[in-house]
């Protein structure tokens, strides 16, 4: 078995774009076992953003664990968060998005810190065609707002753990 030392959490990983924040396990979408998620700068956040203008079901942008599959459903939709956030450079990377529901509850768990603490963030996730799943990291909570509220979003990406270097 080989074994693989891991960076603290909130540790700064330049060469990954960005802070080791999480460590989610289960399969993804794109055949993805265990990853490290990694948190965009603060200064990459989105500010006042609507999920979207519109109350309609996105066609599958409904998963609480895959932030990425949520946010290519989103672009296809042609959503403008998404398409967004689909577009950074950050790092030298281009494979950022916005993540699920779960991703973020896993941020507020182990990085809340890199994050403003009163302030909601947006998931992928949709609640319904009306609402959409978002956090807030002064406490932890959870809650499913209406589409067209304006909050923050904050890009991430994954590495799979064997590629994380520290």
């Amino acid at each position: 078995m080989r074994t693989i030392t891991l960076p603290l959490f909130g540790a700064l990983l330049a060469t990954h774009g960005g802070h080791f924040g999480a460590i989610l396990r289960g399969a993804a979408a794109d055949g993805s076992q265990d990853y490290a998620l990694i948190v965009s700068e603060a200064s990459a956040d989105i500010e006042d953003t609507t999920w979207s203008e519109d109350y309609t079901t996105i066609a599958g942008a409904d998963s609480k664990t895959d932030g990425q599959a949520n946010t290519d459903a989103m672009a296809a939709a042609g959503l403008q968060l998404a398409l967004r956030i689909k577009a950074l450079d950050l790092g030298g990377h281009t494979d950022w998005y916005l993540p699920a529901a779960a991703e973020l509850r896993a941020l507020s768990a182990t990085v809340p810190e890199l994050f403003q603490q009163k302030d909601w963030y947006w998931s992928s996730t949709q609640y319904s065609s009306t609402s959409a799943w978002c956090q807030v990291f002064e406490y932890g909570d959870s809650s499913a707002y209406g589409k067209d509220c304006e909050f923050r979003a904050r890009p991430v990406r994954r590495v799979q753990l064997q590629h994380l270097s520290t």
